[in-house]
């Protein structure tokens, strides 16, 4: 999260963290990838002066992370394609913000190396909510 603020202090994003700490069993690296791919989405499809909250916590010994933003949002009938590789909502926006379409695959392909869910909530204009449960 700290290297992002940078970037999301630039569109004035606020972004912030709430929950409480959660042991999760798994590789940091990848772990930490997903992550930053999901705040990278969040910012890159928010509006300026939006927010992007990050919320960390444990329901039945599993750990969950859900990302959510004010964003642009995604349309109902493109939200099952999201996570396919180069996929693009808004491929004139993406363009413009420097998207590729990887970031959402990378996210699925961690989250089932470490056999976790993934649920999207998003309604256009008005945001998106991506929940990791490990």
């Amino acid at each position: 999260m700290r290297t992002l603020r940078i970037t999301a202090a630039q569109r004035n994003i606020t972004i912030s963290c709430i929950g409480t700490d959660t042991m999760l069993t798994g590789d940091r690296e990848q772990l930490k990838e997903l992550l930053e791919n999901l705040l990278q989405n969040a910012i890159r499809y928010n509006r300026d002066g939006g927010w992007v909250r990050v919320k960390v916590s444990s329901e039945n010994s599993h750990a969950i992370l859900t990302v959510s933003d004010s964003g642009i949002g995604i349309p109902k009938e493109q939200q099952s394609r999201v996570f396919e590789r180069f996929y693009r909502v808004d491929k004139s926006r993406s363009r413009e913000t420097g998207g590729t379409g990887l970031g959402l695959s990378i996210v699925k392909h961690i989250a089932e190396i470490h056999s976790a869910d993934i649920k999207l909530e998003s309604e256009e204009g008005k945001g998106t909510a991506i929940t990791v449960r490990f």
